[in-house]
Formats: C-alpha cells, sequence, structure tokens
C-alpha cells in the first residue's frame, strides 16, 4: 500500500510539474477560466499518469497519452507557435528521463544495486528516488520558466553552495536512513513521511536563496539607479547653469546690438540696420528655439533634447501649461530627460517622418506629464517589459526603472501605450499641496 501512495504522490507531482512550466512558459491565450483550465490540464495528465502506472504498466503508454494530452491542450489554451508548443511539450517528458537516469545511477552507486532493481523495488530506495528526481525536476523547470521570461538567476557561488549541499544533504539522508533501518522494523510510513518533509525543505531552500537573490539584486540595481540619478542631475544642473550664462549674455548682447543699431539708424546705414536685426532674430531663435516655461532647469533639458531631435531630423512639439514648483524641478527634470532620450532613441530607428510631442499639464490634482513619439511598428507586441536590446544591459536600460521610482516617490504612476502610430508614456504625480 505505501508504495502505491509513494507512486501516487510522484505522478501528482509529475504533473503539477508539467502542467506549471506549460502555462508559466505560454500564458493562456484569454484571462478566462485560467484556474479552471490548469486544473483541467493536471487533472487530464494525473488520469493518465496513474493508469499508465497502475493499470496499463506500460512505459510507452504512459508517454504518448502525457505528450499528446500536453500538445492539445496548449494549443487549444496557449499562447505560442504550434512548433515551439510541441517542441516544450516532448522536452518537457524528455526531461523525466535526463533527471531520472543520474539519480537511479547515484543511488545504485551508493547502495550497490542495479537500476532496474531501483525503478521495481518496493522499499526505501525507491522513496529516495522518487523524491529526489522531483525536486531536481522542480528545480530545472523552473529555469525553462525563467529563461522564457529572461530573468537569469546570478546565483553567487556561496549561494549555489547552499542549494547543492542541501540536495545533496537530503539525498544522504535519505541514503542513510535507508541503510540504519534495511534489517529492522522502521516503519516505511515513517520513512516516506521524512522523505516527503526532506523534499519540501529541498524546495524551501531552493525558493527561499532565489528571493534572496532577487532581493539583492534589486539592492543592487537601486544604488545603480541612485548613482546614475545623482550623475543626471548633476549633469542637470551643470546644463542649467550654462543655460543661464547664455541667457545672460543673449541679454547683453541684445542691449548692446539695440545700441549699435540706434547709432547707425542716426547714420542712416539701412543695411548695417538689417544685417543687425537678422543677427538679434536668429540669436534669439537659437536660445529659445522651442520652449521657455517657469522653470529654468526643465527650459534647459528640454531645449538641449529638443536641440538633439531636430539635429537629427525629428520634429518636436511643447506644451507646458503649468507651472513647475521648485521641489519638482529636478525630478521632472531626471524624468523628462530619461523619456526624451528614449522618445529620440525610438525615432532614430525609424524610416518614416518621425515627431515628439511634449505636453505638461495638471490633472485631478496630479501633475500629467505625456511624452509621445511615432513608430513603425508596434514595440510593446514583442517587448511588453521594454527590455533594452543592447549588449550592454548593465549600463543601459536604467532610465525606464528611474521613471517608475520618481513615479512612486510622487505617489503616482506611470502608463505606456501605443496608439495611432504613437508610443506614448503618461506619467502622474501628485501635487504636493
Amino acid at each position: 500500500m505505501i508504495w502505491k501512495i509513494a507512486e501516487c504522490i510522484a505522478v501528482f507531482a509529475e504533473c503539477f510539474m508539467v502542467t506549471r512550466l506549460l502555462v508559466q512558459y505560454f500564458g493562456f491565450k484569454t484571462d478566462k477560466l485560467q484556474q479552471i483550465k490548469s486544473i483541467l490540464l493536471f487533472s487530464f495528465l494525473s488520469i493518465i499518469g496513474i493508469f499508465g502506472t497502475f493499470v496499463a504498466k506500460q512505459e510507452i503508454f504512459f508517454m504518448v497519452g502525457f505528450i499528446i494530452a500536453e500538445i492539445i491542450f496548449s494549443l487549444l489554451f496557449l499562447k505560442g507557435y504550434v512548433f515551439e508548443k510541441c517542441l516544450i511539450c516532448i522536452i518537457s517528458y524528455i526531461l523525466f528521463y535526463f533527471i531520472n537516469l543520474p539519480v537511479l545511477n547515484f543511488v545504485g552507486l551508493l547502495t550497490n544495486s542495479e537500476v532496474y532493481e531501483l525503478v521495481y523495488a518496493q522499499d526505501s530506495r525507491r522513496i529516495v528516488c522518487l523524491f529526489a528526481t522531483k525536486v531536481l525536476y522542480f528545480i530545472v523547470t523552473q529555469f525553462i520558466i525563467n529563461l522564457k521570461k529572461k530573468e537569469s538567476y546570478n546565483f553567487k557561488i556561496n549561494e549555489w553552495t547552499i542549494i547543492v549541499s542541501a540536495f545533496l544533504i537530503t539525498l544522504l539522508i535519505g541514503l542513510l536512513m535507508y541503510m540504519v533501518t534495511e534489517n529492522n522494523s522502521f516503519s516505511d510510513w515513517s520513512f516516506m513521511g521524512i522523505a516527503l518533509l526532506l523534499s519540501s525543505l529541498d524546495i524551501i531552500v531552493f525558493v527561499f536563496m532565489r528571493k534572496l537573490n532577487i532581493a539583492n539584486q534589486k539592492e543592487t540595481e537601486q544604488k545603480l539607479l541612485n548613482m546614475l540619478i545623482e550623475q543626471q542631475q548633476s549633469e542637470i544642473q551643470q546644463l542649467d547653469h550654462q543655460y543661464q550664462q547664455l541667457a545672460t549674455l543673449q541679454h547683453d548682447f541684445t542691449n548692446k546690438t539695440k545700441c549699435m543699431q540706434s547709432l547707425m539708424r542716426q547714420g542712416e546705414y539701412d543695411k548695417a540696420i538689417l544685417y543687425s536685426e537678422k543677427i538679434l532674430g536668429k540669436e534669439k531663435d537659437t536660445i529659445y528655439a522651442f520652449i521657455k516655461c517657469s522653470s529654468s532647469v526643465i527650459n534647459a533639458v528640454v531645449n538641449s533634447k529638443f536641440g538633439k531631435a531636430q539635429e537629427s531630423g525629428i520634429k518636436t512639439s511643447c506644451r507646458i501649461v503649468v507651472p513647475i514648483p521648485e521641489y519638482l524641478e529636478f525630478d521632472m527634470s531626471v524624468l523628462l530627460s530619461n523619456l526624451l532620450d528614449n522618445a529620440i532613441e525610438g525615432c532614430e530607428k525609424n524610416r518614416i517622418p518621425s515627431q515628439i510631442i511634449l505636453s505638461i499639464s495638471a490633472y485631478a490634482g496630479y501633475y500629467r506629464v505625456i511624452i509621445k513619439n511615432t513608430i513603425e511598428k508596434s514595440i510593446l507586441r514583442d517587448n511588453k517589459k521594454l527590455r533594452t536590446d543592447k549588449s550592454n544591459k548593465q549600463k543601459h536600460g536604467w532610465g525606464l526603472k528611474s521613471v517608475y521610482d520618481i513615479a512612486e516617490v510622487h505617489q503616482g504612476d506611470v502608463d505606456i501605450y501605443e496608439k495611432n502610430g504613437m508610443f506614448i508614456v503618461n506619467v502622474l504625480m501628485m501635487k504636493n499641496e
């Protein structure tokens, strides 16, 4: 009886992990009845697994039935290409062999047993093999899911050491228990309970180390992000200083030129007057070609980015209808700097006439920043998380992260979408009144 229960638990665990792999790897076509669909797949796989293990007792039935059920379910309910679905369904089953064989050989080596003995054994060795393989299958399928999501583990050597050591220790504990209890009356039920506990501990250790790894990554990313923001703020301050100096020079130059213009008028040097007027008009347009709002910092950033855009042949448009409060100047300047850089970079990839539209307004107790840029084709369709496509990912892809952080600091939100051939970023930041 105990051995049938152990085999049933193993079958249910396999079916659960296969269901989890397919659902998380591909995702459902629609949001309706997702849990019911997952339960349906798990139930069908479990029925096939139990029938193949205890009734038919033929591996070929188990294999074919498993794969066919997975493929049919994937084609009906899951997203993705047909070929990829079929491939993953086949791989999900092949993994059983790639995982089972090393474990069976390892246990056989330590217990002086043949592999075929362990497959059909009805003792503690079989329980050790069952639960060890399921723990490994869970870890491997999790790697495949993360690979699909493009999320790396980036475990450090000490973290890998803990994970591997935990698995090996629990495996050796199980084998030692078998050797110690082989010739006594130690309860098989107790042994299976301990095996379940040890397997659960392995998975808990893995999950815990994963969460710890993610937390460490986020802490490192946040430190790097803060450094980049500080660097950007320093650059913006320098740009603001240069902009103010330029504005002062313009003011002085304008006064001097007007004096020269007045003197020349007295001499009726018409050509000189026309020439001086052209100089004044050109210089004014050069400095204040785009915007002039209440914030010199915002002026400096937007004018600088719009100047870069126009050098690339990108049309620009700006509308700022609210004064920018002092407490928000630098955060908004960092936000605008990152978003306008992204918009310019996106437009430069286009083969069609491109435009960038900036709007800053007030909305229901929030400051609202909207930046639109022309796109040739959808970006979000294939890259919903907007991951950078640059080779050096450690130095790029931080701009949007800082935008989300700034919005969060000011109790706001970021909405990114596409409409009418435009890529649109809508940022809300609460007013501090």
